[in-house]
């Protein structure tokens, strides 16, 4: 593996190590929504194989393993050792049969067409050498197997990552998710081969109690590497910037933002 990327794989594990007791912990349910319409998009049956890429905390993979039953399997993979550790207890509390392991997206331990479907709820962003991870995918999947997968349009801290990049505090205004736009996201599909490629967009309104509900649910994100960068000023000037931004969504009952999510499914 090249030095830089390795590197660079080594940066994202450690913070996804590190945000793995708040990941998708408490808020709105942003990512649990999302993977449960995944989920139901893919088209699961009961008994098929299901492969979760970047599993994380399990938004996809615990509804997938509850689609397939008994009678079917649900595996969930993930490059931080912490996740994978989370989402197993998760999944053995709810007496859900699923397997979680750490994996590398880019090099799959399975043979060819193990799975019916394979999955990737908001991961593909993260891949440094996308064409090779979705190579994989193509390849672990059955003949007849389908492809489903998500990103940010909207993501539900894209106010946060803007005030942070318009504020000077970190990079984190530029466009970090890599895909906004449904041509974007089915042009890689396309070039590794997938085909019957459909790209839709789905919005939902998400409820924080208050900007403090807010900043917790966004430090159970990527943007918790900027967060956490921020000394005590910044972060002042940071809560302050976004109370502004976001007044217009204040309702008596909390703060209320849209997240839009980017579905793609295709066929191997």
């Amino acid at each position: 593996m090249d030095a830089e990327v390795a590197a660079r794989k080594a940066q994202t594990r450690a913070v996804f190590e590190r945000i793995a007791p708040e990941y998708d912990a408490g808020g709105p349910g942003c990512f649990a929504h999302f993977g449960r319409r995944l989920v139901e998009e893919s088209g699961i049956a009961p008994g098929q194989r299901v492969l979760d890429v970047a599993t994380g905390r399990g938004a996809v993979l615990l509804p997938a393993a509850e689609r397939v039953g008994p009678t079917g399997a649900a595996v969930g993979i993930d490059l931080a050792e912490a996740m994978v550790r989370a989402t197993r207890d998760e999944a053995a509390r709810r007496g859900l049969p699923a397997e979680v392991r750490a994996m590398d997206a880019e090099a799959l331990d399975f043979p060819d067409g193990a799975f019916d479907r394979v999955l990737c709820g908001f991961g593909v962003m993260f891949f440094l050498r996308l064409d090779r991870a979705l190579g994989e995918f193509r390849r672990v999947l059955k003949p007849d197997g389908w492809l489903g997968l998500s990103t940010w349009r909207v993501a539900q801290a894209d106010d946060l990552g803007a005030t942070l990049g318009q504020l000077g505090l970190s990079g984190a205004g530029g466009d970090l998710l890599g895909f906004r736009e449904a041509a974007e996201l089915a042009r890689p599909l396309e070039a590794a081969g997938f085909a019957n490629v459909r790209v839709w967009e789905d919005t939902a309104l998400f409820r924080y109690a208050d900007i403090d509900d807010y900043w917790q649910t966004a430090r159970g994100t990527g943007l918790r590497h900027w967060i956490d960068q921020l000394d005590a000023a910044q972060t002042e000037r940071a809560r302050t910037a976004l109370i502004e931004l976001v007044r217009p969504h204040q309702r008596p009952d909390g703060l209320y933002l849209a997240a839009t999510a980017l579905f793609a499914t295709a066929s191997r």
